[in-house]
């Protein structure tokens, strides 16, 4: 809920520093919605709805929508907005970013058009996320990446790790490959348990008083 965000003067957003509360609004079905005063990089100061600002729909006074020339809505400028919302103090997972030091590079905060060049000119298609190579920095251009949405979900830091035949993989990018899905909870539950992963995998699965057969591509 809104009432419950915690707001701190001097937090900014995009373009807008916080200020203070402003008045609420009380729609006729009861709803209340909280508004925040800011300031605008531009020196206007003007009453901004809360959720609005902190899950980035509203990126300043007004005074920047001809910046973006009419692509506010496009899958990139809402790619590139994501990005900036997520390294604010106020994401609804602030530990795995802001807490974590994890900053976008000026270079493409302060504009939009720059990323979409990098973007351009680095392998973007529309579906692709945008992905950090090395999780403990932030999203600058020697760093990132596009990628699809399954090589990004085993790109985390709670990604679990395993090293096989020599290399290093994410888990279930290794199941995928050895084709060990039907096995996977077991191989994982062995893996927790404290096995080497090259054995957890290369060992038999017992299936009651049989063995399931391992076929290795």
């Amino acid at each position: 809920m809104s009432l419950r965000i915690k707001i701190i003067p001097g937090t900014k957003y995009s373009a807008l520093t916080v200020l203070s509360e402003a008045k609420v609004n009380r729609l006729p079905s009861g709803q209340i919605n909280r508004f925040i005063k800011c300031q605008c990089e531009c020196g206007l100061i003007k009453d901004i709805r809360l959720l609005h600002l902190v899950r980035g729909r509203i990126s300043s006074c007004g005074c920047k929508r001809n910046t973006l020339k009419g692509e506010s809505q496009t899958y990139l400028c809402k790619v590139w907005k994501g990005m900036i919302r997520r390294c604010n103090e106020d994401y609804s997972e602030k530990h795995l970013y802001f807490d974590k030091g994890i900053k976008v590079c000026n270079e493409w905060v302060n504009d939009y058009f720059v990323f979409k060049k990098w973007a351009l000119e680095n392998g973007y298609k529309k579906g692709l996320q945008i992905d950090r190579q090395d999780n403990s920095k932030g999203y600058e251009p020697n760093n990132c990446r596009w990628v699809t949405c399954k090589t990004n979900n085993n790109n985390r830091d709670n990604t679990l790790m395993v090293t096989y035949n020599g290399e290093k993989y994410a888990f279930m990018l290794l199941v995928e490959k050895l084709n060990r899905t039907a096995d996977y909870k077991s191989i994982r539950a062995r893996i927790v348990r404290g096995w080497d992963a090259q054995k957890a995998f290369d060992t038999q699965i017992r299936i009651g008083n049989y063995y399931r057969r391992i076929t290795i591509n």
